[in-house]
């Protein structure tokens, strides 16, 4: 004869953020290219770090968001369309904090979203046949780009310099945020059995 076992129902739910994955990812590949020898390796890492940190920047101003619903006027549609300046500036000013546009750590989130457009939406760039010296400096060549928008190639500006300030400075957002809102997204679970069973 089978035994009867008795099944108790459960209470889960769950809350899933990934920023600061994405962050520590950042800082690992940050890590990784300040310990590469090979240009290519170290190009190769704060390439990463520096799209990573930025990633994780809105992804956090997401799940930061994600608080202000319960409750308020807060409408999640608006918030989605704008962009990461603009959902920064928007949790800054629902705590009332100042934005100092032309100073870091903010002018480092414009110059990391600008290069992560650059990267991302790259134009290819020519420099149409030219009979130079042996030892002229092709970089002077004048170039041609097929956009009409003048922005400079996103290698430009990958070195180690450049990921360290854009991983610093968006830790030190995230932070501050952090700190002066007492919201802190992380992955998390709640499990509870509850009295009945079935």
């Amino acid at each position: 004869m089978m035994k009867k076992t008795s099944v108790q129902k459960r209470e889960y739910a769950s809350e899933h953020h990934n920023w600061d994955m994405t962050m520590r990812a950042s800082s690992d590949l940050l890590t990784i290219g300040e310990l590469s020898k090979g240009v290519s390796y170290r190009f190769s890492a704060f390439t990463g770090s520096m799209l990573l940190s930025i990633s994780a920047l809105e992804s956090f101003l997401n799940s930061f968001a994600s608080f202000f619903e319960k409750g308020d006027s807060f409408s999640w549609e608006e918030y989605e369309r704008k962009s990461i300046e603009d959902k920064l500036e928007f949790c800054f000013q629902r705590y009332s904090l100042e934005i100092k546009k032309g100073e870091r750590p903010f002018q480092t989130v414009k110059k990391a979203i600008s290069w992560r457009n650059s990267l991302i939406h790259y134009k290819p760039i020519y420099v149409d046949p030219v009979v130079i010296a042996s030892d002229y400096d092709i970089k002077k060549l004048p170039q041609r780009s097929i956009s009409n928008k003048k922005s400079k190639p996103y290698e430009n500006l990958v070195d180690r310099k450049f990921a360290k300030q854009f991983n610093n400075d968006i830790i030190m957002i995230i932070q501050g945020l952090i700190k002066v809102s007492g919201i802190n997204p992380r992955a998390q679970c709640s499990y509870k059995v509850l009295d009945q069973s079935f």
